[in-house]
């Protein structure tokens, strides 16, 4: 017997192929755990999304920063758009066809910082050196919209640059510190989505499209069955070799 390998009853584990087993196996087994936690994550999704009709709506000014209240609560918000100043959120999809979210920079009379409005959805150009022809509301607004905290973390191929700031200013993620230095403008730690009844902005649906839990768990079953089924292969391989030295 090799010093590299080890009999236990009817079973001889070579080293090489055990540690290879054991890594595939704890790597599956990961694999299992992440997609459980990314169902449990999007169920908090839906769940908040589905419980904002049973928030009492508020007005914009009660919400402090270390007080922020639940994702997509829903909010009374007045006050004016700049007009020049506003961000097009890259590679929204609306109804099958790629295009931007328009979001615009709120004053509002009792806040210091400005407020970001997701107004919607615009059709992107053909030709990418384009933007498109956006028209802001003029003047006072008065609206409802829900509370969101876009993902600080969330995957680029890229890190976004900014090192010439023009306007309007493209952005592939929504991430307030670094536009904060960027631009100068101060920002409320929290998004607004321009509620779907209103008659200003452009066309939009909130209802979180991602994939839904079930499919998660499901994908989660097959990682644990992959490891499960590892496992008894490499049992079965381990017996069979000790048979035929037998």
């Amino acid at each position: 017997m090799s010093k590299y390998e080890l009999n236990w009853g009817p079973f001889s584990f070579k080293l090489f192929p055990t540690l290879v087993t054991l890594l595939a196996i704890t790597l599956l087994v990961k694999l299992g755990f992440w997609q459980l936690e990314r169902a449990e994550q999007k169920q908090q999704l839906f769940d908040d999304f589905g419980g904002s009709e049973q928030v009492r709506l508020q007005p914009l000014p009660t919400i402090q920063n270390d007080q922020l209240p639940p994702r997509y609560t829903e909010v009374q918000v007045h006050g004016e758009f700049d007009p020049e100043r506003y961000f097009l959120r890259d590679n929204q999809i609306f109804n099958g066809v790629v295009g931007y979210h328009v979001i615009g920079l709120l004053t509002h009379p009792e806040l210091a910082d400005k407020v970001p409005v997701n107004l919607g959805w615009v059709a992107a150009p053909v030709d990418r050196s384009e933007l498109p022809e956006v028209n802001l509301p003029s003047g006072q607004q008065n609206f409802n919209g829900l509370i969101y905290y876009p993902d600080q973390a969330a995957f680029q191929l890229s890190e976004q640059s900014f090192s010439n700031i023009s306007w309007p200013l493209r952005v592939q993620q929504f991430e307030f510190k670094r536009l904060e230095a960027a631009t100068g403008i101060p920002l409320q730690p929290y998004m607004v989505l321009l509620s779907e009844s209103s008659e200003l902005g452009y066309p939009r649906q909130w209802e979180p499209q991602v994939m839904a839990p079930t499919k998660h768990q499901a994908y989660a079953l097959q990682w644990f069955s992959l490891a499960l089924a590892c496992a008894l292969v490499f049992l079965f391989a381990s017996r069979t070799t000790n048979k035929s030295e037998e």
